[in-house]
């Protein structure tokens, strides 16, 4: 007799279930012990083979989108998890395989939106596919800008394009010997039509970035610029020359493709490798936090949305999370991380969002 050992993470729901045992069938031949577990969990009840059978359904919808680089990113991510993966990926993924697969079972495949050839990547569950990001067509000179939780695409007059993040601004200023645009703030995509004799340059801060035709994005804060290299090459050095921040000198630096180079106020310029695809999620309104500070996840959340998540407390702010949690609905993020985290929220009077230590009965059956 073959003695059980449990793979199955403790308290997922009848499709989180499912789900995790088609990923760990995709991923890889399960062994004698998880195959006999399996098949007990899949004998326990006709709900737990009806969720199975929807999920497997569901996983063959994506067989026809090969080469689709967002869900690639996403199905790795979903395999990724392993023998033992995190409850707080498989709740807080909210998309990809693991969130679509969650949509089939919650609505029936024959339920899914028909998207023909265009299926988007990520859709949360129960939501329609986010609109597509309205494009206006502007000259080589002129400023721009988004509101909070809004994105906007921006054609230039030399074929190039910007995609703005959340309230982001620039200001275009193309000239005889060069296409300029300064990131006043916020955060952008850019995608440079290829000219030899005018170099593409973005300013933010007080670093300049220089390309002739390439696809990076760039983002400024209050205290920090980063510039993430997509495709091609760029070069990120002092803006015309200028010392940085404190006076220090600023090297001229060329970025590969995954690379991401880190200028925070203070500190030395950083450059290291990123998941670029991880970086880009906001393109389909979602945010992917590995492992971050619940503080640092809950500012990144407050970008998108005009109600605010606020953390008073240092211990609970301390906590860590991770997932792929969709922009623009603190509240959903609220009940995510409540399951995930022993935190709670709670309404305050001023329409923010606080997040709290949970107490020992929250969460109690009551008697």
């Amino acid at each position: 007799m073959i003695a059980l050992r449990k793979s199955l993470p403790i308290g997922l729901s009848t499709e989180e279930a499912a789900s995790h045992w088609l990923t760990r069938m995709d991923a890889g031949r399960l062994d004698d012990r998880d195959q006999a577990e399996f098949d007990a969990w899949l004998a326990e009840s006709r709900a737990n083979a009806d969720a199975f059978e929807q999920a497997r359904r569901a996983w063959s919808l994506f067989d026809d989108a090969d080469g689709d680089p967002h869900l690639d990113a996403l199905r790795a991510a979903a395999l990724s998890a392993g023998p033992e993966p995190r409850r707080g990926l498989w709740l807080g993924m909210g998309v990809g395989i693991a969130a679509s697969l969650l949509v089939a079972i919650g609505l029936g495949v024959n339920g899914l939106p028909d998207w023909g050839g265009d299926r988007p990547a990520s859709v949360a569950a129960g939501q329609a596919p986010p609109a597509p990001v309205p494009a206006v067509a502007l000259p080589d000179r002129g400023d721009f800008a988004t509101a909070r939780g809004e994105k906007r695409l921006v054609k230039l007059a030399d074929g190039s394009a910007v995609t703005l993040n959340t309230d982001s601004a620039i200001r275009i200023g193309y000239t005889a010997d060069r296409r300029l645009v300064t990131l006043l703030r916020g955060q952008a995509l850019f995608e440079v039509a290829r000219n030899k004799a005018r170099p593409f340059v973005v300013q933010a801060g007080d670093r300049q970035v220089t390309a002739l035709g390439t696809i990076f994005q760039v983002r400024l804060d209050s205290d920090r610029m980063k510039v993430t290299l997509v495709e091609g090459k760029v070069v990120v050095d002092g803006l015309d020359g200028a010392a940085g921040r404190q006076g220090a000198v600023i090297v001229p630096t060329v970025l590969a493709p995954g690379e991401e180079l880190v200028a925070m106020l203070g500190a030395p310029q950083k450059l290291g490798r990123v998941d670029v695809d991880q970086q880009l999620r906001w393109r389909d309104g979602f945010v992917e936090f590995d492992d971050m500070p619940l503080d640092a996840a809950v500012r990144e959340i407050n970008r998108y949305s005009g109600r605010q998540l606020v953390i008073h407390d240092g211990a609970t702010g301390k906590l860590r999370v991770s997932g792929v949690f969709r922009t623009g609905d603190p509240e959903r993020f609220a009940a995510i991380v409540g399951e995930l985290l022993p935190v709670r929220a709670r309404d305050l009077p001023d329409n923010r969002i606080e997040l709290v230590a949970a107490g020992p009965n929250d969460g109690a059956t009551p008697k």
